[in-house]
């Protein structure tokens, strides 16, 4: 008996456990309440409520020993003592809020309702198609000029060639960085995945076209993904197998380890076909000037974050839908709020103004007001949590695409959003304020079976 009260007098003399434990037990009541779809079915509101419960009770237990703890060494005038207990509990529940800080970032919780405007959207609003032309770095589509590009043989590249074969690590450190050309190992099925290049030339006679684009790159006795044909720089261009209306994938050999793989989807035309491809080419040895005119990693850094500002003073939005990666979106804000604080951007269902998503970054900003600065969507998320799991994207999306998704509805049924783009100042005395508004039609990005039900 005497053993047990020692014990009991040490407890509340260091609860140090008694935190740890009641910390523990507050994040795993934060589950339910950031996943409620882990609570079985028509028990979602009690469940929450008993985790609530659970996690005010730890945080009561926790309280009530540190403050027990405090007391009692201050009437024993151990002052020292006293003040570490307390910064032993303030440890202990700072280090269990930032795990849950990055649990609800994991979770991706639809933001909460805006209580400054509850009124329903207007659904005559114009709502443009997410087509925009985006700027930056790691826009996904770019547009291609066939006119003029020869149809026999392949051209030629100057710049990706003697990258391949002078500088082929910091080519690498480029490729590999990069959200536009990045892709999972040993996975080039790139007409299908997200994060890969499509380079679009104009339409003609009605017949749309797209060529699309990655990099493979392959050490020594690595085969060449199925049902690609080797081509170099200033070879043949190949022609149609027989039978097929399709021109083949090509795999374009940059002369050491490196293919660039490029598939044309679209007219049966070989003329058209070979012309594009080549104009595809073209546009990509381009963009690697730079960095074969420089090779450095400052160069590599810059090719990275692409021009940040633009001349303007009128803010501007812009929202892209890749071809081939429906239901996947990327956008641009360029704006200038003139001080330092954060970008908010709210997406909200038409007419019934409901949050869907809400995305945030760092704004950038200077005194010109004729400067408008890029700020890229999704925005800055670590990328171990970039998509949650739960919602069976993570294998789909790698971390450094630059792509979004809208988890409502489904694929191919276009709905209204508006997005409206807020900034709320670092000062914590002035209110945010929205700097533009605008509406789209969107669709799911391909929901899982289990949330498709769910939404029917």
């Amino acid at each position: 008996m005497r053993r047990g009260f020692h014990a009991f007098w040490r407890l509340i003399l260091y609860p140090t456990r008694v935190h740890i434990a009641c910390a523990a037990l507050a994040f795993c009541c934060c589950f339910p309440i950031l996943f409620p779809e882990i609570s079985p079915e028509g028990k979602t509101e009690e469940v929450i409520s008993y985790a609530g419960a659970g996690l005010l009770m730890a945080q009561s237990i926790s309280t009530a020993f540190v403050v027990l703890a405090v007391v009692v060494h201050m009437f024993r005038l151990s002052n020292t003592r006293a003040f570490t207990q307390l910064f032993k509990f303030l440890a202990v529940w700072i280090a269990a809020a930032g795990c849950y800080v990055l649990l609800a970032i994991a979770a991706d919780v639809p933001a909460p309702e805006d209580i400054d405007n509850t009124l329903p959207i207007q659904t005559n609003d114009t709502q443009h198609p997410a087509r925009d032309q985006l700027s930056g770095p790691a826009s996904l589509v770019i547009d291609i000029a066939p006119e003029g590009k020869p149809v026999d043989t392949v051209v030629d590249t100057p710049n990706l060639t003697a990258l391949e074969e002078q500088h082929e690590e910091l080519f690498k450190s480029y490729l590999d960085k990069s959200p536009r050309w990045t892709n999972e190992d040993g996975d080039y099925t790139f007409y299908s995945k997200p994060g890969h290049l499509v380079m679009v030339p104009p339409t003609t006679s009605g017949a749309p076209g797209l060529v699309h684009v990655c990099f493979c790159r392959l050490v020594e006795g690595d085969p060449l993904p199925q049902g690609y044909e080797i081509v170099k720089p200033g070879g043949p261009m190949p022609e149609m197998p027989a039978g097929s209306t399709q021109m083949p994938d090509l795999a374009l050999d940059l002369g050491r380890n490196h293919f660039l793989l490029l598939a044309w989807r679209g007219s049966a035309h070989r003329e058209t076909a070979c012309k594009a491809l080549n104009a595809a080419i073209a546009t990509t040895d381009a963009l690697m000037q730079p960095l074969r005119e420089s090779p450095t990693p400052e160069t590599v850094q810059r090719m990275l974050n692409g021009q940040d500002s633009y001349p303007g003073n009128t803010p501007e939005l812009r929202l892209s839908e890749p071809l081939a990666q429906e239901g996947a979106y990327q956008g641009e804000i360029y704006a200038n709020p003139g001080e330092p604080g954060v970008i908010l951007v709210y997406i909200k269902e038409l007419p019934s103004n409901r949050t869907l998503r809400l995305l945030s970054c760092p704004a950038r900003y200077s005194q010109n007001a004729e400067e408008l600065f890029r700020h890229d969507l999704p925005g800055s998320v670590p990328q171990w949590v970039h998509h949650s799991s739960g919602n069976n994207l993570a294998g789909i999306f790698p971390a450094s695409t630059p792509l979004f998704v809208i988890r409502t509805g489904q694929q191919h049924q276009y709905f209204g959003v508006a997005i409206e783009v807020w900034f709320k100042p670092s000062d914590v005395r002035r209110k945010r304020h929205m700097l533009l508004r605008r509406c789209y039609k969107v669709q799911a990005y391909d929901p899982p079976v289990t949330e498709t039900k769910a939404n029917d």
